[in-house]
């Protein structure tokens, strides 16, 4: 059809945003059992397909919509501090600690360990972070924002390629974790 405009491309991220808002409405018992489960364990990958089933209503029209378990994890974790006005003040009363640089080198372990250092090192960066628009110029200034913890967090002796949408993950989900655990809800993530 000539003429026709084009349906606008919206990043990946931002559909799994909303995807995860929309599933915290309907199941947030569920959602709060996902984000309980320890990161990488074989219950987070149960709890997470669980929590994932019955969620058509969520994909907006979408056929369907695939993810990760981090990145669901990142989402949820994301749409829960933007929904909670309680634990988002925890966040906002979280100081630096100065951790461990992490020696985990290899798959979602690394991008875990390196996720929680920088929230660990720079919680007031990791909200800013996860208060910027998907794909954006400030999702990137953000991220710079971390300064000598993007280097002081990376294992000694490791390039990586900084991926942006999935370290955004890891460290909302180190912040919800953090967060969590200075309300007294306690976390086996923190």
């Amino acid at each position: 059809m000539a003429g026709a405009a084009e349906p606008a491309l919206v990043p990946k991220q931002q559909v799994v945003s909303e995807f995860a808002a929309c599933v915290l409405k309907q199941q947030p018992e569920r959602v709060r059992a996902l984000l309980a489960s320890e990161q990488g364990s074989d219950e987070e990958r149960s709890v997470a397909k669980r929590l994932m089933e019955g969620t058509a209503s969520c994909t907006r029209g979408r056929a369907f919509i695939t993810m990760r378990t981090g990145e669901a994890r990142g989402a949820l974790a994301e749409a829960a501090l933007k929904a909670d006005a309680a634990l988002a003040q925890h966040a906002e009363g979280l100081a630096a600690q100065d951790v461990a640089r992490p020696t985990e080198t290899t798959g979602r372990q690394f991008v875990i360990a390196y996720g929680q250092c920088l929230a660990a090192r720079s919680p007031s960066q990791a909200r800013a972070l996860i208060a910027t628009d998907y794909d954006s110029a400030a999702e990137r200034d953000a991220m710079m924002g971390f300064d000598a913890a993007l280097k002081d967090c990376m294992p000694t002796g490791l390039a990586y390629q900084i991926n942006i949408r999935d370290v955004r993950n890891h460290v909302a989900s180190a912040l919800y974790d953090r967060a969590l655990a200075a309300s007294g809800g306690g976390d086996k993530n923190a």
